[in-house]
């Protein structure tokens, strides 16, 4: 053992540490408290033995102060006395001291000791190499655990149709930072309104999955799919011989099948009218019977409902009930259009095209800035649905490392949407097909020149959007020196 010795005895000093050298120790020595707290702090020792009557601070306060000493272990202190003092002995074991001899020494009695301390010693250092070992393993394992989770959540999110959403402009944003709040609110009925193709869908799964990614039931149900006579078996199960060629043992519905999570009625503007009040007792009792049923029926869910129709004039024609929309849009989420959301367009392009080339072994990879004139041009009257047939289409159809206005014209060719304007609430901008010749930077600096700089009336002389003319300046300056800031 590595072994200090503190006495101020010069002679009990030299033959202790001739005899601890014998036994095959390696032994330092000093003559005062102060001198061996200091060794301590620099050297790493098994032991310290020490005489407790000492000039200066005494071998109890030592002890006191070996023990503060910073770090996972600290030595065993043994103290010994020429005076045979139990109260001395208690106070020293009170102070920290592992134990206590007195003078004259008996050799065996230190050696027992030293067995002691030896062994004390050893079960420290396998205590501390287990508790960092068990450290290590347990930050490992909870890595291993993380990693786990976090597939386990990507698959959800693949699952859950989440896995390749994207959200680029500030009206889109403000629609999520709405789902994240509904999301804490499971007994908030919320109705989500918008276009057809806007993406009402994904939005009802981020109210219901949240950012944790929950786990429990997501049902779907497209009102308008199914039939006036199967929608309530449907929607709320039925019992054995409710009706002629039932199942015997019965079915569930979908409010069952959602138990505890979330019911998704889709195109909710399309439910049968006579089943509309049944639908608002579901969500004002929390409870419902199956069709030949005579059980009321308890169930625990969330109530997310969309709808691509004007529900205020079906409730004027006389096809939606008042009370049942009110009921619904005590949460309400309005998706905006993606001809009203611009900053969108490019970037969800971008992301489907990109994973739509990679899904085909395709090489696009960006949109040049005619292409992305074309996109912009375009009203999107099928949304963002739409644009990502548009980019499937030409995944399938063309192969390039850019998108140019070549291979998506093919897209449109034949539709009389094509042509069809850009509402006066969005940017405007003519129709790539509709527009002249692309202008040459000769054309750009006359225009400029003609209207002393301003860059809007510019744009409207050549034809072309303020965006575009922006690009093309860009680009112009990159040229002159590739170092400037575009």
């Amino acid at each position: 053992m590595r072994i200090l010795l503190v006495d101020d005895d010069d002679a009990t000093r030299s033959a202790l540490a001739e005899y601890l050298t014998l036994l095959g120790h390696a032994v330092s020595s000093c003559s005062d408290a102060m001198r061996a707290l200091n060794l301590c702090r620099n050297h790493g020792f098994d032991m310290v033995l020490s005489d407790i009557s000492m000039p200066g601070r005494t071998g109890i306060e030592l002890v006191r102060d070996i023990t503060a000493l910073p770090g996972p272990t600290s030595p065993d202190v043994v103290l010994y006395t020429g005076h045979a003092d139990l109260e001395l002995a208690i106070g020293a074991l009170r102070a920290g001291a592992y134990d206590y001899l007195t003078k004259p020494i008996n050799l065996e009695e230190l050696g027992a000791v030293l067995n002691r301390v030896a062994e004390h010693q050893s079960l420290l250092a396998e205590n501390d190499r287990l508790t960092k070992q068990f450290d290590e393993e347990v930050a490992a394992a909870t890595h291993d655990v993380q990693a786990e989770l976090s597939r386990l959540r990507g698959l959800l999110a693949k699952q859950a149709g989440l896995d390749n959403v994207g959200f680029f402009s500030d009206a889109m944003w403000h629609v999520v930072a709405q789902a994240r709040r509904y999301h804490d609110d499971r007994t908030l009925p919320i109705l989500i309104q918008g276009e057809t193709g806007v993406g009402k869908d994904i939005v009802a799964k981020l109210i219901h999955y949240g950012q944790e990614q929950t786990t429990l039931p997501f049902v779907d149900i497209n009102c308008a799919a199914l039939p006036a006579n199967l929608f309530e078996s449907e929607l709320f199960g039925y019992e054995a011989g409710a009706f002629t060629g039932s199942a015997t043992r019965g079915a569930r519905g979908k409010i069952d099948l959602a138990k505890g999570g979330t019911l998704f009625l889709d195109e909710i503007g399309e439910i049968p009218v006579e089943l509309q009040a049944k639908l608002l007792r579901v969500i004002e009792e929390k409870a419902f019977y199956r069709v030949g049923g005579l059980t009321k029926i308890k169930t625990d869910i969330r109530i997310i409902a969309a709808t691509n129709l004007d529900l205020t004039e079906r409730i004027k024609a006389g096809l939606f009930r008042s009370d049942l929309y009110y009921r619904l849009r005590v949460g309400s989420i309005v998706v905006p259009p993606l001809r009203h959301r611009q900053d969108d367009i490019i970037p969800l392009a971008r992301m489907f095209l990109t994973a739509f080339s990679q899904k085909r072994g395709k090489s696009f990879s960006d949109i040049d800035i005619d292409a992305a004139n074309v996109l912009h041009t375009h009203s999107w009257p099928g949304n963002v649905r739409e644009l990502r047939n548009a980019m499937e289409w030409v995944s399938v159809m063309h192969d390039a490392q850019e998108l140019r206005p070549k291979h998506i014209a093919g897209f449109f060719e034949g539709s009389d949407l094509i042509a069809s304007p850009v509402p006066d609430t969005a940017p405007t901008l003519r129709r790539a097909p509709k527009r002249k010749p692309r202008p040459t930077d000769d054309d750009i600096n006359a225009a400029l020149l003609a209207t002393s700089g301003n860059k809007t009336r510019a744009a409207q002389q050549l034809g072309i959007s303020i965006r575009m003319l922006h690009y093309r300046l860009a680009a112009k300056r990159q040229d002159a020196d590739p170092n400037a800031k575009a």
